[in-house]
């Protein structure tokens, strides 16, 4: 499936567009990694501040916010090494989560979030073992997809036991 421009979707990775630097869609292309690593930093930032998550917050908020600085940061000429970086802060902010999750006793986001981790896992092997065919550019995109899914799902319910938790302490009944 090639897109005009020369895109192929079975075979070049989000990092295609992003090194391109004949293409005129990489403008579109950094723009968007940069409103989408700003937007998966805030999620970072909000999940971190959610009671649930005080024991590991820290490492919530260095991991997730790094990861998202040094994706961001992938368009440059040192694109391996912050993909290297970013994935590694990544790696803190999701296994703290998932701690938490676990000590929770969250089953089906802990589930969730292993799922993701597995796909993620898929995509870092191909990559580092230097394998850029169809495996990389799928999982690449699904990984993007899973765990942005995965954090809006965290980022959604985790604000309620916050309000819930401060109108039972203000007197108030919650909603349902």
């Amino acid at each position: 499936m090639v897109q005009p421009g020369g895109y192929d979707w079975n075979r070049d990775y989000i990092s295609t567009l992003l090194k391109a630097t004949s293409s005129p869609v990489r403008r579109l292309a950094v723009i968007g990694m940069l409103l989408f690593c700003v937007g998966i930093a805030l999620v970072f930032a909000r999940l971190a501040r959610a009671p649930e998550f005080s024991k590991v917050s820290k490492a919530i908020r260095i991991g997730g916010i790094g990861s998202m600085v040094y994706a961001a940061l992938a368009f440059t000429p040192m694109h391996d090494l912050m993909v290297t970086i970013a994935f590694l802060f990544f790696l803190v902010a999701v296994l703290a989560l998932l701690w938490a999750l676990y000590i929770l006793g969250e089953s089906t986001l802990f589930s969730c979030g292993c799922l993701c981790s597995a796909v993620l896992v898929v995509c870092a092997t191909a990559y580092y073992a230097r394998d850029y065919g169809g495996l990389l550019a799928w999982t690449e995109r699904a990984s993007f997809a899973v765990f942005a899914a995965w954090l809006f799902l965290l980022d959604g319910r985790f604000p309620r036991h916050r309000l819930q938790e401060q109108a039972r302490s203000d007197g108030v009944q919650p909603r349902s």
